[in-house]
């Protein structure tokens, strides 16, 4: 034991050549990389697939419930992206759980919500309690990690035997846990059962040489070359404005919300209930069903909470194709430059947002532009219904029903710029970045000013950051001697993995491979260590 602890010393003693990994967990996606490269080699979805057995049912009454539950798509919010009750089952449940281990076959990753996967139900990597605390799924994570770091193992036969050669491994980096120390990103909130959990499952199972954690903020910041700046994080399931000074997330100065995509998705799933329009899953239009039909048959042995994933993976499609941020300057450009489909255009055709026409069969879905007036080509639907007026935007469901998207393409987000006194006392984002400036120190004010960063997955909305920009240079609590700057990521791809880039900056620093917490460290301290040294 003494002599591989040794090894795994010296792999901290390369300096600015020493292979690390970076590790970026999200509650939306993963992503997994070597250091020194500018972008992560594997993007992972964070939730896996828990298959329920007989047992299941008979000691858990609601999960029969769940099969029965045929009707619509599911109660919007966060119950159907909950794996708690993976947790919750008989006494039989846990011990059959620890008999096939801890990522055993109950456990499948990675989730295709195309396919139609009968008994099985999600499992997310965190989990938000209405407190607004997180938790991790050591389960999920250990699942994750291994696909993308070792890779699943395939057996290899001769076409003309039946003699098994070498085993390959196919979907991760088929590294060694041994050989690679890990930098991983944590949230900018302090979760010391998040880092107590990793920090044992990565010594003592995976039996890693190194690890160091570091705030999502403080990457960020050092992915764009700063060590002083504001952090505007929308991401899956929050958003977070965090002052970074001199490398250091400023905790008592950060703000957290929960306002992120998983809110927005939930905006418009529920202005779509409210239009009368039902969302199909993918599976369910493989040609068993007539468009629009809503049948028992549909979700037989389906659960709840993986039905609901797969529509939400079309919301989460729409929101990204369709959304947008109104800005002033630009408005009646948009609205008269081809696709019409701003709030001028909505009244100007006489559309009702939601009106649903016929249409043929899509994938996760499509827009459709059907303005022959200007020229513009129309989308990969071939037969739009002629009863669509011209300069009109629709979205097209996995089932061909096309939606008008007037009400949906600037209403949603700019819930952003809108006060929601029950989300944490949310004032909209331009007074939310304001509060947090004014709780820094006066000395640090400027610096923060000029270098505002906007990042997350949620940040990508057009539009957003000019609108931000004029809606705080509209202050009136600042001087005009400040000049108010915001930073961009070189392209919007890059926003979504900011922080692993960070990681990958400072993971590659001669000066940083001191700050590493080794096993043997770790096991002649314990935690106290990582808590002191990992900030």
């Amino acid at each position: 034991m003494g002599s591989k602890n040794d090894a795994n010393e010296a792999l901290l003693c390369g300096g600015e050549d020493i292979s690390a990994l970076v590790v970026d967990l999200g509650f939306c996606t993963s992503k997994i990389g070597h250091n020194q490269e500018d972008t992560p080699r594997i993007f992972l979805n964070s939730i896996c697939g828990e298959r329920i057995y007989a047992e299941d049912t008979r000691t858990r009454g609601t999960e029969r419930n769940s099969y029965s539950d045929s009707g619509g798509s599911g109660s919007s919010g966060k119950s159907g992206r909950s794996g708690k009750s993976g947790h919750s089952g008989g006494s039989g449940c846990s011990s059959n759980r620890r008999n096939v281990g801890r990522h055993g076959s109950r456990l499948k990753f990675p989730l295709n919500l195309y396919n139609r996967d009968e008994h099985v139900r999600i499992k997310p990597l965190f989990e938000r309690d209405k407190g607004g605390t997180v938790s991790l799924n050591g389960d999920v994570f250990e699942k994750i990690l291994e696909y993308a770091i070792e890779g699943v193992p395939v057996k290899r036969v001769y076409e003309c035997s039946d003699e098994v050669i070498d085993p390959i491994k196919l979907g991760g980096l088929n590294l060694n846990f041994e050989d690679h120390p890990i930098l991983l990103s944590e949230s900018n909130i302090h979760n010391n059962k998040i880092r107590e959990e990793i920090t044992e499952i990565l010594f003592e199972k995976y039996n890693v040489p190194a690890l160091y954690f570091a705030k999502k903020a403080k990457l960020t910041s050092f992915s764009l070359g700063r060590s002083n700046s504001l952090v505007i994080d929308v991401g899956f399931s929050s958003m977070n404005i965090n002052p970074v000074y001199e490398g250091y997330v400023l905790q008592k100065n950060a703000f957290e919300y929960n306002i992120g995509g998983d809110y927005f998705d939930k905006l418009i799933y529920e202005k779509l209930k409210r239009d009368h329009i039902n969302i199909v899953p993918y599976f369910c239009t493989n040609g068993n069903f007539k468009k629009g039909e809503r049948t028992t048959d549909m979700f037989r042995n389906i659960h709840s909470s993986y039905r609901k994933e797969a529509i939400l993976d079309i919301v989460r499609y729409m929101k990204e194709s369709v959304c947008r941020i109104r800005v002033e300057n630009s408005t009646a450009r948009s609205d008269t430059g081809g696709s019409g489909s701003g709030s001028g255009s909505a009244s100007a055709s006489g559309s009702v947002g939601g009106s649903v026409v016929g249409g043929s069969v899509g994938g996760r879905g499509n827009v459709i532009f059907n303005n022959t007036d200007n020229g513009t080509p129309s989308s990969t639907a071939k037969d739009v219904p002629n009863g669509i007026p011209p300069g009109e935007e629709y979205f097209e469901l996995p089932d061909g029903v096309k939606i008008n998207i007037d009400k949906y393409k600037y209403d949603i987000a700019e819930n952003l710029f809108k006060s929601m006194p029950g989300e944490n006392n949310f004032k909209g984002l331009p007074q939310s970045i304001i509060n947090c400036i004014l709780s820094s120190d006066v000395d640090i004010r400027k610096d923060l000013l000029q270098s505002i960063i906007v990042t997350g997955g949620s940040s990508q909305f057009p539009g957003l950051v000019e609108r931000l920009l004029n809606s705080l240079k509209e202050k009136e609590c600042f001087t005009q001697s400040v000049k108010l700057k915001v930073l961009n990521t070189t392209s919007l791809v890059e926003s979504t993995y900011s922080s692993w880039l960070g990681g990958s900056i400072l993971a590659s620093l001669g000066t940083f491979q001191q700050l590493w917490v080794s096993k043997r460290e770790f096991l002649d301290s314990g935690h106290a260590l990582i808590f002191d040294r990992c900030f």
